[in-house]
C-alpha cells in the first residue's frame, strides 16, 4: 500500500523554501509517495486554507514569522480546525516559541530551528520529521483490522484489504503470489494457503484454491465468458466452475 501524501511548505524566504523543497524532493520512501502542494505564496495561504481536502498524513513546514498580518502560528490554528491528526512542523529563528504553541493547543510534530551556520541541519530535521510521520502511520495501520501486512524478503508490504480487488497464486511461478489493488499491482513471495490464515475479514471469499476475492468490489460476474468484473472495469477470468462457487459465496454474504 503506497500513501500519497501533500506537503505544504509555507515560508516568506524564497531561498530558504527552495532548499527545504529540495531536500523534501531528494527524500526516498518505499511505502509513501510525498507530492509537493502548488500553493507557493504565503500572502494568500489563509484564504486557500478553507478549500483545501487535508488527510491525517498531510505534512505542513509553516514559518512562524511571516512578514504578514497573520503568523505561521495563525496558519496552524486554521488547519486545526479542519484537521486535528495532520502533521505541522514549525519553521522558526527563535527556540523558545515552542512552549506557547504547545499551549494553544496546536501539538506540531516537530520544530525546525533555521541556522544559517549549519546548513546541513534542516536536510537532518526533515528526513526525521518524514521518517516520524510514516512510523506514525504504520503505527496506526497495524492496529486497523483491515489493513494486513505481508513481509516480502527484507519489506513489509502494507495493503488495505477493501482495497484488493483479488489475490492470486501464481501457476508458474513457484511460491509467488498476485496482490491486486484498485491502483495497485504486487507479486511477493509467499503460498497462498498461509495467506488465507491470516485473514478474517468477512467479505474476502476464501474458499477458493488459488484465488482469494474481494466479494464487496465485484461489479458482475458472466458466467458465459468466466469472468469476473471489478470496480473500475477490471477483469478477471476464472473458469465457469470457479464462477459458480463465488456466485454461491456472493450470496451467502449478501444474505448473511
Amino acid at each position: 500500500m503506497t500513501t500519497t501524501t501533500t506537503i505544504y511548505v509555507v515560508e516568506d524566504d524564497t531561498l530558504y523554501r527552495e532548499q527545504i523543497i529540495h531536500y523534501i524532493e531528494h527524500y526516498h520512501s518505499n511505502t509513501f509517495r510525498y507530492k509537493l502542494s502548488p500553493l507557493d505564496n504565503h500572502l494568500l495561504f489563509m484564504e486557500e486554507i478553507p478549500t483545501l481536502n487535508i488527510s491525517d498524513n498531510d505534512i505542513f513546514f509553516l514559518d512562524i514569522d511571516l512578514k504578514t498580518r497573520y503568523s505561521g502560528i495563525d496558519l496552524a490554528s486554521q488547519i486545526r480546525q479542519i484537521n486535528s491528526k495532520c502533521n505541522i512542523i514549525f519553521m522558526t529563528s527563535f527556540e523558545d516559541k515552542a512552549v506557547s504553541i504547545i499551549n494553544s493547543g496546536i501539538f506540531p510534530l516537530g520544530y525546525l530551528v533555521k541556522n544559517p551556520i549549519d546548513a546541513t541541519e534542516p536536510k537532518a530535521t526533515i528526513e526525521t520529521v518524514l521518517m516520524k510521520v510514516e512510523s506514525l502511520t504504520k503505527s496506526a495501520w497495524r492496529s486497523d483490522l483491515d489493513i494486513i501486512t505481508f513481509v516480502n524478503g527484507y519489506e513489509s508490504i502494507y495493503v488495505n484489504c477493501k482495497e484488493v480487488l483479488y489475490i492470486e497464486s501464481l501457476k508458474r511461478l513457484k511460491n509467488r503470489v498476485l496482490i491486486k489493488t484498485l491502483t495497485e499491482e504486487s507479486v511477493i513471495e509467499g503460498k497462498i494457503g498461509k495467506i488465507k490464515k491470516t485473514l478474517e475479514q468477512p467479505y474476502l471469499f476464501l474458499s477458493l484454491q488459488s484465488y482469494i476475492i474481494n466479494l464487496e468490489n465485484i461489479t458482475t460476474i458472466n458466467r458465459k465468458n468466466g469472468t469476473i468484473t471489478f470496480t473500475d472495469d477490471q477483469d478477471l477470468f476464472v473458469g465457469t466452475r470457479i464462477i459458480d462457487k463465488v456466485k454461491k459465496g456472493l450470496q451467502d454474504y449478501q444474505y448473511a
